[in-house]
């Protein structure tokens, strides 16, 4: 396992952490919130003002905390081993510090890598572009990349040897009751995944389960998803009629490994 992991933004040295900073051979140095993150995103722009909002993020964290999605933790975990990366972490629900190893979690949104690093689970999190990742060539053991854009050129760079990115996308009838609820024609996602020169495809697991969801959460979890937005108000709120819903979790993990 290689311990060194991550790599300044600014000219690709590696960092250091003293007890308040980060910093490289070069000099440059970036301070460590009072929450226990980095901002490691080098742009002119706010990193506050990208990503997801305080209320949209504040939402989601609270969704995820009443256990909902627990079936799909429970499989991530074990698989966790080495030097972990949660691509695109969100606020860490999934993370945990592998016995044989370190935890290191990074998000464009500054709002939900302050809610990540609030865990205090042992992991490292840092503002990041998923495009240029501040992390050395060759270090990851574990890459978890769930519902977040695929970029496999940034993966396979990253993965080491022997290393397997786990890849979560929806299955075929993820939430689909409430698509019946929503929609006078639902249709089941298409399990199509990407394919990479990069990354060889092992193998692939489902994850499923039925939960019963309460009114407010079913509006958050269908907030939480890619058709919100697509998706008239006067539909969305057939929902608002619902006191509780049984709710078809499906996932679908692809596991690839560097070719």
């Amino acid at each position: 396992m290689k311990e060194q992991v991550l790599v300044c933004p600014v000219c690709g040295g590696a960092l250091l952490r003293t007890e308040r900073q980060y910093t490289c051979p070069a000099g440059h140095s970036f301070d460590v919130a009072k929450e226990g993150y980095v901002n490691l995103l080098c742009t002119s722009k706010s990193a506050d003002k990208m990503g997801d909002s305080k209320e949209s993020a504040a939402a989601r964290h609270a969704f995820l905390e009443r256990g909902y999605y627990g079936c799909l933790k429970e499989a991530l975990t074990p698989l966790l081993h080495g030097n972990v990366l949660d691509i695109c972490c969100g606020e860490g629900y999934y993370d945990s510090v592998p016995a044989d190893g370190a935890l290191y979690g990074f998000d464009l949104s500054k709002t939900m890598v302050r809610l990540a690093a609030k865990r205090k689970n042992g992991g490292q999190y840092f503002v990041a572009n998923l495009a240029r990742m501040p992390v050395a060539e060759s270090c990851i053991d574990t890459a978890l990349h769930l519902f977040a854009p695929f970029h496999d050129r940034a993966f396979a760079r990253v993965l080491a040897p022997g290393g397997r990115l786990y890849s979560v996308t929806p299955g075929a009838h993820h939430l689909w009751q409430i698509k019946e609820t929503v929609y006078d024609r639902p249709y089941p996602n298409d399990e199509i995944v990407p394919k990479s020169p990069l990354l060889e495809m092992e193998r692939q697991f489902r994850v499923a389960q039925e939960v019963q969801i309460s009114a407010p959460d079913l509006q958050t979890l269908f907030a939480m998803t890619p058709y919100y937005y697509r998706t008239a108000p006067t539909l969305r709120q057939r929902l608002d009629a619902i006191e509780q819903l049984p709710v078809t979790l499906d996932f679908l993990v692809t596991v690839y490994k560097k070719r």
